[in-house]
């Protein structure tokens, strides 16, 4: 059965019977999961003083625009939070088996959500590895990408030089 309202302004809005019920999203999908680090995200990032946007629809290879003064930066969220062996965390740097390349976007954003920790990292940093490890509990711990742990300022607006 499908309804028509018709709203003031013109408008025809068409609903079928018991479809909005179909429309309710589990709490334990990875894309309910992926939502919760986005919304992570944008506290955080709104909370440091960046200018986010986020495009429209779920089109894109990024999931924010942020604003760094100098140019719009693609970033892509990602979270992980089980631990792996050998005391790592891991995601895969992709999305349907393809690989982010500077084409999509410009960096990465990774949220490791039992530590409550980020890794901001530029695309160029990790171009064709198939999966991204973090070492976040390992004392001492120089993995490849600890050099990007909590790396905001990677995201923030430069001083630019009035030189002429």
């Amino acid at each position: 059965m499908t309804i028509a309202i018709e709203q003031a302004s013109g408008m025809t809005i068409f609903a079928a019977a018991g479809w909005v019920g179909e429309i309710e999203a589990s709490h334990n999908t990875s894309k309910w999961a992926g939502e919760q680090a986005e919304a992570a995200f944008l506290n955080k990032a709104i909370s440091l003083g960046l200018n986010v946007a986020r495009p429209w629809g779920d089109s894109e290879r990024y999931d924010f625009i942020v604003d760094s003064g100098r140019r719009l930066l693609r970033v892509q969220v990602k979270s992980t939070q089980y631990l792996r062996e050998y005391n790592r965390f891991r995601v895969t740097p992709g999305a349907g088996g393809v690989l982010y390349t500077n084409k999509d976007i410009d960096f990465v954003v990774v949220y490791i959500v039992p530590l409550h920790l980020w890794y901001v990292i530029p695309v160029n940093a990790f171009t064709n590895r198939t999966t991204l490890r973090f070492y976040p509990r390992t004392n001492n711990s120089r993995g490849t990408f600890e050099k990007y742990r909590e790396a905001w300022w990677r995201l923030q607006a430069r001083k630019v030089s009035n030189r002429r």
